[in-house]
């Protein structure tokens, strides 16, 4: 026990004097798959959500949680002080799978014109490339965004990840302020490394089942953001 102990404390001041931040094991409440993340990290829950929303600092999607469906995962009690200056991750998770095909960038760009039709906001895609991530080398959907949104929030950019996950699917989007985004890249990366699913993909679908789902998805999370921002700009 006391060596445990001491390995655990020897780790723990080896990370923070490489500047790294020690990490934990971070599970989705679907059980779908399980990353490592920087330790504290957690879900935020909705009347947290609601609570950060109303502070206009905050990155839109800070304020949208539904536990199963849509919702961020970082320093949730620094947000809650104010402080929205770390990276972060948010995460969609959708009923069905979408998968790769040779138009998978022009997939991905009408899904996010969806998107940003239904919200006012812009969705700047670059670099949309395929990949493999995690333990498993599950094929996935990569690509870097640019988010403006509407009004006086301030823009993201973000790593997105677009992974089938056994009959599901899961955008991993690695988020912070776009200055700061070249040294959080990496870090970012990093952390892919430890994904996990519970199942892998199931196989191929028509390009309609691709679309469909991700779409339907993302048009109401926009929704919701322009439903948010009316709400914030009637109650100034």
């Amino acid at each position: 026990m006391r060596l445990c102990r001491f390995l655990a404390s020897s780790f723990l001041v080896a990370c923070f004097a490489s500047g790294q931040q020690p990490l934990q094991q971070f599970r989705n409440r679907n059980g779908t798959f399980h990353i490592d993340l920087p330790a504290g990290w957690r879900q935020i829950a909705p009347n947290e959500a609601r609570t950060i929303q109303e502070n206009g600092n905050a990155p839109a999607r800070l304020g949208l949680a539904q536990p199963h469906h849509f919702y961020a995962v970082g320093p949730v009690d620094a947000w809650l002080a104010g402080d929205f200056s770390g990276p972060w991750l948010y995460l969609v998770e959708g009923a069905s799978e979408w998968y790769l095909s040779d138009d998978y960038a022009q997939d991905l760009t009408t899904m996010w014109a969806a998107e940003a039709a239904a919200s006012g906001e812009r969705h700047e895609v670059t670099n949309i490339q395929r990949a493999k991530v995690g333990t498993q080398a599950v094929e996935v959907i990569m690509a870097t965004r640019l988010n403006t949104p509407v009004g006086s929030r301030p823009a993201v950019q973000c790593l997105d990840v677009h992974s089938p996950a056994g009959g599901r699917q899961v955008t991993f989007s690695f988020s912070c302020d776009p200055q700061h985004f070249a040294a959080h890249e990496p870090t970012f990366r990093s952390w892919l490394q430890t994904l996990t699913f519970a199942r892998l993909p199931r196989g191929q679908a028509s390009l309609g089942d691709r679309l469909w789902g991700p779409i339907v998805t993302s048009v109401a999370v926009g929704l919701i953001l322009l439903l948010l921002y009316k709400h914030s700009r009637s109650r100034r």
